[in-house]
């Protein structure tokens, strides 16, 4: 694969909507400065959204990868544009970009943290593969892995994304499917209940357990 060049970015993002060819990144802030002539970067820097899925305490001492389970891990705050978000020590939350994302059927892109924003010791990063044809803004793992609170401020640039041209012949149309498909708001992660997952492979449900009696039985030194 690729990486696309600046000037072929410039021209996706002014091809009609409906075109398979056609990129959307909205808003872009700055686009002169981002995609300009005097910009030696193929990338496009992306900004920081302004709602964040905080961790909260799971109701077990663990975290149990299941269908309710995932979504009771975290508590969504909004912090407005002007605002900061305190990110405490070697503590982790959710974001995603301010840019709302379209991309064509043959492209697909990776966010890289701005070298800016790594010195500080502050990773950003989102799945590592961004498909052909996502809708949405992108959701962000965010870790502070320094030894002081960091500060977030949403509508600073954060990341850069990297696009690739996949090198193969553009089908006429793909149906869009995906667990995380036009979101606008960071997504907390989308799990199946374990049983559902571990049927696939032959493991009966009879002979499934649930975390709850496995952690009593080692809290009881059993």
């Amino acid at each position: 694969m690729a990486v696309v060049h600046k000037s072929e970015i410039r021209r996706r993002l002014n091809l009609d909507l409906e075109d398979i060819e056609s990129l959307v990144i909205t808003p872009l802030l700055q686009e002169a400065d981002v995609l300009g002539e005097d910009s030696d970067a193929d990338a496009v820097d992306l900004r920081l959204g302004t709602y964040f899925l905080l961790p909260q305490v799971p109701p077990q001492p663990f975290f149990f990868p299941s269908r309710s389970f995932a979504k009771s891990t975290h508590f969504r705050v909004h912090v407005p544009l002007g605002s900061y978000l305190v990110v405490p020590a070697h503590q982790t939350v959710l974001g995603s970009t301010l840019e709302f994302l379209k991309l064509p059927i043959d492209l697909s892109g990776q966010i890289l943290t701005k070298s800016s924003i790594a010195r500080t010791f502050m990773v950003i990063e989102t799945a590592p593969w961004i498909h052909p044809c996502y809708r949405g803004c992108l959701t962000l793992e965010i870790a502070n892995v320094s030894n002081t609170p960091l500060l977030l401020y949403p509508g600073r640039f954060v990341g850069q994304l990297i696009l690739m041209e996949l090198g193969q012949e553009k089908p006429a149309t793909r149906k869009l499917s995906g667990s995380y498909l036009g979101p606008v708001y960071p997504e907390p992660p989308v799990f199946k209940d374990p049983e559902e997952d571990l049927a696939i492979i032959g493991v009966p449900k009879s002979d499934f357990r649930r975390p709850g009696a496995a952690w009593m039985k080692a809290s009881d030194g059993k």
